[in-house]
């Protein structure tokens, strides 16, 4: 259903793709992997059509539906919840208006209800209510969000909206690119399942690994050094002990031929002046200019592992919450919370989406004031180099680390954490989002290496 076919794409002077090759066959599951920055989210708009690539093609079955969810979506309007997800057309809201209107007031009599009611049914409305609903409720939604508006949420439950609006409509080609990020737990496994029964075929890009493991059949990578796409069956586990393989097959083989190059450059060397071994000499020349050389290969990429640096020692007692009350206008989030953390905790906060975990770690780094009860050892109070971390901004220009704390090789922490040879060259905002987080976290060590409380 989808075919790519010698495709080229350059970007700001970097060519991500050359000649690339891949194909998605009807109702099959795939991943598109590769490093941030290697160009995922480039080839997704180019299937998409939003851009074009310098060489190449992509041909879609002329008769398939395309569905895409991007990482964020725009500003929401006053688009209630459940016609977000329903996907309905101008038209259609109006008639759900009407008909609500009427039910509201009783009055289901009325001309103008029973003429909204005949093209509701007309347009299939009926079954793609209730559809929209159960779908809603396995994204974490309640029945008594439906009907408000999307501007009074966040952004994270606005996409779940349009995440259900995708599920709702069954595109033959579902597109998601990071499709996990804005779901708590309960609501990842409800679409791991959801996922598991679809139809159709499924793009997919994500960091997740536990997430593609469980659905996906087939992944594509994005080779960033030799700018091509690499496909292999399987999930994502399987595609990682395959990786390895391939890798250790196109080592023996380079070195296969070396040695066979080694070899008949030897006797090239040896019988260049002897006239009569001149025809074997050129005969051997000319299937060394011949011959289709391998290239050395490049070491896959694996995870970089670093250390915090080690912090001043705290008190035993880091922070403790007595009663604490918190609440954003009529809506409490807490109520009499008692919690303490000492020196050496490992704390993970879980919980669905809008319980309070943030809300929990700005007042633990002292960004709120607590409405009620006592915090102890709570923002400035944790001294000057004992302050607590709960997220750093975006960096706004070229970012200036210095490249004195690293691992053994002596490369910088940023470098090493970006794995970015141009990180020092390059402005963050230009950057793929996925750099821009390791650009953060590459600072927040160099920077506040000397904390001992860190959320």
């Amino acid at each position: 259903m989808l075919t790519i076919h010698k495709l080229t794409k350059t970007l700001g002077g970097r060519t991500l793709l050359r000649e690339a090759e891949m194909s998605i066959n009807w109702g099959e599951r795939v991943a598109l992997v590769g490093p941030n920055g290697a160009g995922k989210s480039t080839l997704f708009r180019m299937i998409l059509g939003e851009d074009s690539p310098d060489e190449g093609t992509i041909e879609r079955d002329e008769y398939s539906i395309t569905g895409y969810l991007p990482q964020e979506a725009g500003e929401p309007t006053d688009e209630t919840v459940l016609e977000i997800a329903m996907g309905i057309t101008p038209e259609m809201i109006g008639i759900l208006r009407t008909m609500r209107e009427h039910e509201s007031t009783g009055d289901l009599s009325h001309p103008d209800f029973a003429h909204a009611q005949d093209q509701f049914t007309a347009l299939n409305g009926y079954q793609l209510e209730p559809k929209a609903k159960k779908i809603l409720h396995g994204l974490g939604f309640k029945t008594t969000d439906f009907n408000k508006p999307a501007r009074e949420y966040s952004g994270g439950w606005v996409m779940r909206a349009h995440l259900a609006q995708l599920l709702v409509m069954e595109p033959d080609l579902l597109m998601l690119d990071e499709p996990t990020n804005h779901l708590d737990l309960i609501s990842l496994l409800w679409l791991q399942r959801y996922l598991l029964n679809y139809s159709g075929a499924l793009l997919m890009i994500s960091h997740d690994r536990d997430f593609m493991d469980s659905i996906i059949e087939t992944v594509i990578e994005i080779d960033p050094d030799a700018a091509k796409l690499n496909s292999y069956t399987g999930n994502y586990s399987s595609y990682l002990d395959q990786r390895e393989s391939r890798y250790d097959q196109q080592v023996q083989a380079y070195r296969n031929q070396q040695k066979e190059i080694e070899h008949v450059q030897e006797f090239i060397d040896r019988f260049r002046q002897v006239g009569s071994k001149a025809s074997q000499v050129q005969s051997r020349i000319k299937s060394l200019e011949k011959l289709d050389r391998i290239e050395k290969p490049r070491t896959p990429r694996k995870p970089f592992k670093f250390n915090f640096p080690q912090p001043p020692r705290s008190n035993q007692k880091v922070i403790e919450l007595s009663k604490v009350g918190q609440a954003y206008g009529d809506k409490r989030i807490y109520k009499d919370l008692d919690l303490t953390i000492e020196r050496n905790d490992r704390i993970v906060l879980v919980g669905p989406n809008g319980a309070g975990k943030s809300t929990l770690i700005k007042i633990l780094a002292g960004q709120i004031a607590i409405d009620a009860g006592l915090g102890d050892h709570i923002g400035d109070q944790l001294g000057r180099n004992r302050r607590a971390w709960a997220g750093f901004p975006v960096l706004p220009g070229i970012a200036e680390i210095r490249e004195n704390r690293c691992d053994p090789l002596g490369r910088g922490a940023a470098q090493c954490i970006t794995d970015d040879e141009q990180f020092h060259e390059v402005v963050v905002g230009w950057r793929a989002g996925g750099l821009q987080d390791k650009d953060i976290l590459a600072t927040y060590v160099l920077v506040n290496f000397d904390d001992n409380f860190t959320v």
